[in-house]
């Protein structure tokens, strides 16, 4: 009888253990859960931030002087950026879309000939950057058109 009643004290004690062994497992569950909530909000923070801190933008026009009539280059020089589009707008006001690439791109463009003479300036975005370069257009060649 002593192995009997020993079996049927031990019996008991057994099926607590497994009843509890389910319950153990649930709390580290819920544990790694935590920190993937925590880790994907400094993700998107961490490529946020250098987009909006480290882009600078120059633009120059390859000429000072431009005639009337006459083509000119446009230079765009992104740092922070490798690849893209900026947007030139024209001192006419048309809009051109060029792709960067390694944070570059030229673009040549042409003045009327009937274009006015004076200060005229070129602008370009890039991302939420925008830079301005100035030129003066003078008046159209006499030989021009003839």
């Amino acid at each position: 009888m002593t192995i009997a009643s020993a079996a049927l004290v031990a019996l008991p004690f057994a099926g607590s253990a497994f009843a509890d062994a389910p319950k153990a497992p649930q709390p580290t569950h819920s544990s790694p859960a935590k920190p993937q909530q925590h880790q994907e909000p400094k993700r998107e923070t961490k490529h946020q931030e250098p987009k909006h801190q480290t882009v600078s933008l120059k633009v120059s026009v390859s000429e000072s002087r431009v005639r009337a009539g006459s083509t000119y280059g446009v230079t765009i020089v992104a740092k922070g950026v490798s690849s893209g589009t900026a947007t030139i707008t024209s001192p006419e006001g048309k809009n051109y879309r060029v792709s960067l690439s390694h944070g570059r791109a030229t673009k040549e463009l042409a003045l009327s000939s009937r274009t006015r003479t004076g200060t005229k300036t070129v602008t370009v975005k890039v991302a939420d950057k925008t830079a301005k370069a100035s030129f003066t257009v003078l008046a159209a060649s006499r030989h021009q058109g003839r």
